[in-house]
């Protein structure tokens, strides 16, 4: 006969029975939101197939689609549609990681505001110093970066320190003259290399 296992030993079975997915959400919003987001989806490929379906049963349609006459709706119908995928899943781990992250985040001393804003100045300090001595470099393409899809906390940082906001726009000044005048140069170079093929200055003068 099967021993009845103790409420300990069914609590330590189901940390390694037990899994979690991990979406970037938490896990009751993930129970619920992920299930609602796919029949979302699912919905609206359905009623894309049925629109195009009703289309595709037209009268005039069925005719010209016997007659050989249209080969775009047999074209549509053959490949049918795009079928978008829910979020992207980031991997699955047992309750006992779980809890075990979570229990490693909470020893974990937590950033006040001040060390954060402290640190953040100290990231984009050195940011922008090292586009200032190398524009082309890795830290300078980050900062690029930062500033062409947004970064709140950059705008933030330039608002609390106006000195260092303005060497960066004089810097990003310079980067936009320089590019202009390598784009002005670049532009003339082609001009004069067209001027110089063209079949009139292959003449010779006086023939």
């Amino acid at each position: 006969m099967k021993r009845k296992l103790t409420p300990p030993e069914k609590k330590e079975l189901a940390y390694d029975r037990d899994h979690r997915t991990h979406t970037g959400e938490s896990d009751r919003a993930m129970s619920r939101v992920w299930a609602k987001r796919k029949a979302r989806l699912n919905r609206k490929y359905r009623r894309l197939t049925d629109q195009l379906l009703r289309e595709a049963i037209r009268p005039d349609v069925v005719d010209t689609v016997l007659a050989e006459e249209d080969g775009t709706t047999r074209e549509l119908i053959r490949k049918g549609l795009p079928r978008e995928t829910n979020s992207k899943k980031r991997g699955v781990g047992t309750l006992r990681d779980s809890v075990e992250a979570k229990l490693k985040s909470r020893s974990r001393p937590r950033e006040t505001n001040r060390e954060r804003r402290e640190r953040l100045s100290r990231t984009y300090i050195g940011l922008i110093l090292s586009l200032e001595r190398d524009p082309n470099g890795t830290e300078a393409a980050r900062l690029k970066k930062i500033l062409r899809f947004g970064g709140g906390e950059l705008w933030i940082f330039l608002r609390d320190h106006p000195k260092w906001k303005a060497r960066l726009l004089e810097k990003l000044t310079e980067l936009q003259e320089e590019e202009q005048r390598h784009l002005e140069k670049e532009r003339l170079k082609a001009e004069q290399k067209w001027k110089w093929r063209s079949p009139k200055l292959r003449v010779p003068p006086g023939s």
